[in-house]
C-alpha cells in the first residue's frame, strides 16, 4: 500500500463519493486528492480514489487503505 504514493502522487486522481449530493473531483494529484479527503472527510461518506496512471483498469483507493493514506499524510502536514 505505502509504495502506490511515491510513484503515483504526482499524477491525475479522482475523488468518487457514491452519495448523489456530492459530486466527483478531479485533481492534478494524488497527493492532492488525498489532501482533499483529509480536509473533507466528515462530508465524504463511501469515497474512492481513482489514480489515472495509464493502468487498464485504473487503479482504486478505498477503504481500509484510503483511511492508511488519508492517516498518514494527516501526520506528514503536522
Amino acid at each position: 500500500m505505502p509504495d502506490r504514493i511515491p510513484g503515483n502522487a504526482r499524477v491525475p486522481a479522482t475523488v468518487h463519493c457514491w452519495s448523489e449530493d456530492v459530486p466527483s473531483q478531479t485533481f492534478v494529484s494524488l497527493e492532492k486528492a488525498l489532501a482533499y479527503c483529509k480536509k473533507n472527510i466528515g462530508e465524504l461518506p463511501a469515497i474512492e480514489v481513482f489514480v489515472h496512471c495509464g493502468q487498464i483498469p485504473e487503479p482504486i483507493i478505498s477503504g481500509d487503505e484510503l483511511a492508511a493514506l488519508i492517516k498518514a499524510k494527516r501526520r506528514n502536514l503536522i
